[in-house]
């Protein structure tokens, strides 16, 4: 096993512009991370010089919230340093599962990393690059990481001019507009410019393009709405204001936060423990697979195993995992619609840096969420401190009796055999983890703007789609249907014992702008009968329509509601106000649409046993001073769209066949036959519609209905309309989502093609990112803004491509 000085190398964790991070055990068993300096960085004698007085000041920092570096070698032919490792998530990761942090929480986070910052610039170091994905919480509370960019800030000679080393949203005005040299006052900054972010859920500087942030920064744009309390806002504020000389000293945090701080450690506790448990398991298994054999240190950067093991102290240009790092395809097997440039590292750029010569961390790209149960997984006390004996010994078996099977092993726990050669392909990054618990079967995830809105049985809510942070939340229960709109929510409550409900939300706060019940006029032919408790809703323009009728799904509903009539009613959409009513007789309703001023319902007659139901559409006229019936069209209730007033092409999946129906001339344009029980997206794309059968996805020419591209290696990624398992293809801002095998593997069973998420380009098929999710399925999903929110297991995970801000 290959080593460096005393250091036996286990994994490699990462590889940037300065060198590579390996997981390592001393010769005692402890675990380090060990950085390796690349060899044109080593003959480089400006270099040498640079990093020895670096790694001696660094050796100086000592703290219980500080990663403590614990060797280097400057001197040797390849320069090294080797740091404490760290097991557990990044602020970065965490924020997710906690949400905006609390007055208390927040005071002790505070606290805990001023104190860190006294204990570097008492070594005199600036961080200058302090922000969430460089903290990790531990066991023992959170850890600073990141020494690579820290210098001596008494010691200039060797840092080039105008150079500028940090993160958007958290470098400090004057660096920008070089006003002033790195200071203490700079780390202050950026240690409130984090804190904001966890207390709000936001970048006090905005999100957006990096030119933008830094533009807000140094305008002194900071957004402190959602602090925990005006003090936190006012404390906050001046923290970041634009002169260094009026922000308050580290010391100064330190007895603010300090006075503030609750007597308990929130980190000891779930979520971030279940978080901690999870880290400490993976790199216990990695440690014991590297015991036994399975892996070693020249495993490929970020394989399964390495991923999401913790972060290690001091690899500031330990960048994420190389979208490529697997053996290049051969010609056998390069796909050209999936083909990517491999990217080099002059061109791979990590998505918060700004042109530095060091690049900052990032958090892992595949960090999964505690999953609640602290006896699942290996016991990682044991391992971490006994596994590296058998490495050290020679590689024993010990630590490894201790794990569950590994997808590497067989069903008798041998080594199975050696997995294909994986074709080239690009990976999506994991921006943020919540959970949300059991959604039930009426439960939705939706986008809407930049919120992403979750229903389950007791509420709605809206989560910031970028960050995961609770925006609102709104009790309500029996939701069967929601529909956003503009500024509003529109949300449909019914169930068994009361009539249908609707509520209008503000969109943006979450609370109720009005709300409406039935209200039978008094002149109703069946004015005592009660509604049935199945409803639709529809909303046209200033208009909301609520369909309520009596359901005929089973012969015990058909004898308890009797024969009540289907009821139509029209509300103001600003205000709720009744606008007008219509009864019609005993039917069930199938379907309804609201388009040019009209109310189409698609009815399902009631009729004897063995009969043909019939099932003709209603159309009613509300666009004049009272709602007027129209000729009614035959048949026309598998179509409920298409009507007097409606305009476009609507596809649908009807008996084995998609059939595009042109809604104004309520007439077919073409069918087109597919095999087994499509479903389609209603909508064209890009002059593409996409369907999905058990065996694949296929895109079809709109107008003509030719098949433009079909994949038999991806299954549909059902979009989230309220029927998990019959919602249409998911397709968004021009991409397709399907699920399926990893990709250049073939998908042996059902768990296989589960393995994650492939984004298409949905015009060319091109493959643009891949990226697992951890999950046993069904899927529900909404993306918009480029980024794709997956919630399965009662956890949300969101992703977005590689290459995304």
């Amino acid at each position: 096993m290959e080593q460096v000085a005393g250091y036996r190398l286990v994994a490699l964790l990462g590889e940037g512009g300065m060198g590579r991070v390996h997981l390592a055990r001393t010769a005692s068993g402890r675990l380090a991370a060990v950085k390796t300096v690349h060899g044109h960085l080593a003959a480089d004698p400006l270099f040498r010089e640079r990093f020895r007085r670096e790694t001696l000041a660094a050796r100086a920092v000592a703290g219980p919230f500080t990663a403590a570096v614990l060797d280097a070698g400057p001197d040797a032919v390849r320069p090294w340093l080797a740091t404490e490792f760290c097991a557990g998530p990044t602020l970065a990761e965490a924020a997710g599962a906690l949400g905006p942090l609390g007055a208390g929480p927040l005071a002790g986070l505070g606290a805990a990393l001023a104190e860190a910052l006294a204990s570097i610039h008492r070594a005199g170091l600036v961080h200058r690059d302090l922000k969430p994905s460089n903290v990790v919480l531990t066991r023992g509370g959170p850890k600073v990481l990141d020494f690579g960019i820290a210098r001596r800030a008494a010691d200039e000679t060797l840092t080039d001019t105008g150079e500028v080393i940090g993160s958007p949203g958290f470098i400090a005005p004057e660096l920008l507009t070089a006003d002033a040299e790195p200071s203490p006052a700079t780390d202050v900054f950026a240690l409130a410019a984090l804190l904001a972010r966890l207390a709000t859920g936001r970048a006090p500087f905005g999100s957006g393009p990096a030119h933008q942030v830094l533009y807000r920064t140094v305008r002194g744009e900071a957004d402190l709405d959602g602090a925990p309390t005006d003090e936190w806002r006012v404390f906050l504020a001046s923290c970041l204001t634009g002169d260094p000389a009026q922000r308050p000293t580290v010391a100064e945090v330190l007895s603010w936060c300090a006075e503030r701080s609750p007597a308990g450690a929130w980190w000891e506790r779930d979520p971030v423990s279940g978080l901690v448990r999870d880290h400490e398991n993976r790199v216990a298994a990695l440690v014991a697979g590297a015991a036994a054999g399975l892996d070693g240190a020249g495993a490929p950067a970020c394989t399964a195993d390495a991923r999401g093991t913790g972060s290690p102290a001091g690899t500031a240009d330990a960048g994420p995992a190389p979208a490529d790092a697997v053996p290049a395809p051969t010609d056998a097997t390069r796909t050209p619609a999936d083909a990517v440039p491999a990217p080099t590292d002059a061109t791979r750029t990590p998505a918060d840096a700004v042109p530095s010569r060091t690049r900052p961390v990032v958090p892992p790209q595949d960090a999964v969420p505690y999953d609640g149960e602290p006896g699942r997984g290996p016991d990682r006390r044991r391992l971490l401190a006994f596994a590296g004996a058998a490495l050290v010994a020679g590689g024993g078996l010990g630590g490894a009796a201790l794990l569950r099977l590994t997808e590497k092993d067989g069903p008798n726990g041998d080594r199975g055999a050696a997995p294909p050669t994986k074709t080239r392909w690009a990976r999506g990054r994991l921006l943020w983890t919540r959970t949300v618990g059991d959604l039930g079967p009426a439960g939705r995830v939706l986008r809407h703007g930049g919120a992403l809105l979750i229903t389950d049985a007791a509420s709605v809510a809206a989560l910031d789609a970028a960050t995961g942070a609770v925006r609102w939340r709104h009790p309500a229960r029996d939701v069967t249907a929601v529909r956003p709109l503009g500024d509003q929510v529109h949300v449909l409550l019914s169930g068994l014992l009361f009539a249908p409900e609707l509520l209008a939300l503000d969109a943006r706060t979450g609370n109720r702008r009005w709300s409406a019940l039935p209200d039978r006029p008094a002149g109703a032919r069946t004015s005592t009968a009660p509604d049935g408790q199945s409803a639709f809703f529809t909303v046209d323009g200033g208009t909301t329509a609520l369909v309520s009728y009596a359901s005929d799904a089973t012969l015990w509903t058909k004898r308890s509601l009797g024969d009540r009539p289907w009821r139509a009613y029209g509300f103001d959409s600003r205000t709720g106000e009744a606008l007008w009513f219509h009864e019609g007789t005993r039917a069930a309703v199938t379907g309804i649409d609201a388009a040019g001023g009209r109310l189409a319902v698609g009815l399902r007659l009631p009729t004897r046993s063995g009969a043909p139901a019939e099932e003709p559409l209603f159309v009613l006229r509300t666009s004049g001073a009272a709602p007027r019936p129209e000729p009614e069209i035959p048949g026309g209730a598998a179509y409920p769209h298409a009507h007097p007033g409606a305009s476009g092409t609507r596809y649908y999946a009807r008996g084995g066949r998609i059939v595009a129906v042109d809604l104004a001339a309520r007439r077919t344009v073409w069918r087109r036959a597919l095999e087994g029980s499509p479903t389609v997206t209603p909508s064209a794309t890009g002059g593409v519609v996409h369907a999905a059968t058990p065996g694949g996805v296929t895109a079809l020419d709109a107008r003509s209905g030719r098949v433009r591209w079909s994949r038999t290696d991806v299954g549909r990624l059902a979009s989230d309309d309220g029927s998990v398992d019959d919602g249409p293809p998911l397709v968004a801002d021009g991409t397709l989502y399907a699920t399926g095998p990893e990709p250049g593997r073939e998908a042996k069973s059902g768990e296989d093609a589960l393995w994650g998420v492939h984004a298409l380009d949905a015009l060319r098929e091109r493959r643009l990112w891949s990226v697992p999710v951890e999950a046993d399925g069904p899927f529900r999903a909404a993306a918009g803004g480029g980024l794709l929110h997956v919630c399965a297991d009662g956890t949300v995970q969101t992703f977005t491509g590689p290459d995304s801000a």
